[in-house]
């Protein structure tokens, strides 16, 4: 199937890829699972039970789907510079396998990036410079870095464990003219994680998390996540188009999903660093 779009508390972390993110948050860029059920009991959730259901701006997690993205990365004066790029996920005994091949602009055509999540441990993170014509494994303070010159960081793309945040539910908001449960997530020091606390306001009909904020080892803000478009797919609420904007800048980056395609016949060796190279 094809969708063109234009648009008190348990330990568990927050989703950061994309957690574009989160983040970045790229299974299917900005794409989320369908919250469960309402229940007669949900008049009032516990922060726990909102972030189970919580349906993110996530970029690099959902399962089965090659999906067309464009990403506009904006700078301090208002420019902009696009990028293409195909996304291709899939769960693998329970953890994501994620390739991202860039299609344009000319001069990162070809580039590709992998990341095939861990047990217990960071994900590997893979990406191919096809000016270099080699493959290099990202770790360390790399991870630290930004994606592709967007205001994600290769850190933004891998899941946190689900031990290393507390979560407190706050006073309920308006956001606009949506009502939304406010969620903050505290990190534990120890986490692999750039950040100390994630705020999210979560829009009450449908799980969705419709901003999101970050904040850093020293809790200033780094960045905020914002919800800009969602669409129905089979049931499932979908991100379709959201921002990340610096907290620091006016640098921010836009993501757009163009297409969604089921695909759920993915070879193993479609997801392994040699794959890289092959276009």
């Amino acid at each position: 199937m094809r969708t063109a779009a234009g648009r008190g508390a348990k330990r568990r972390a927050p989703t950061l890829s994309l957690q574009l993110a989160g983040i970045l948050a790229i299974g299917c860029a900005f794409c989320g699972v369908a919250p469960a059920p309402a229940r007669a009991d949900d008049a009032s959730p516990t922060a726990d039970e909102i972030a189970k259901r919580m349906v993110r701006g996530d970029a690099f997690s959902w399962e089965g789907a090659r999906t067309r993205v464009r990403m506009m990365l904006i700078d301090e004066g208002g420019g902009q510079r696009e990028r293409t790029m195909d996304i291709t996920g899939r769960r693998k005994d329970g953890l994501f396998q994620t390739m991202v091949r860039f299609l344009a602009p000319q001069d990162i055509a070809g580039t590709a990036f992998l990341m095939l999540e861990r047990t217990k441990e960071a994900s590997e993170q893979y990406v191919y410079l096809p000016g270099l014509k080699r493959t290099r494994r990202i770790v360390g303070r790399e991870r630290e870095g930004s994606f592709m010159g967007s205001d994600f960081t290769y850190a933004d793309m891998q899941r946190v464990d689900a031990h290393y945040a507390t979560h407190k539910r706050l006073p309920d908001e308006l956001l606009g003219k949506d009502a939304v449960y406010v969620l903050e997530s505290t990190i534990a020091a120890d986490a692999p994680s750039n950040y100390s606390k994630v705020m999210t306001w979560v829009r009450k009909t449908d799980y969705v998390a419709l901003r999101t904020k970050f904040y850093d080892k020293q809790a200033k803000l780094v960045k905020t996540l914002y919800t800009r478009r969602v669409r129905d797919l089979e049931g499932k609420p979908v991100v379709v188009e959201a921002r990340m904007q610096s907290g620091t800048s006016k640098h921010a980056t836009d993501f757009y999903i163009d297409s969604i395609d089921k695909k759920n016949d993915m070879a193993d060796t479609d997801f392994t660093p040699a794959a890289l190279e092959h276009l």
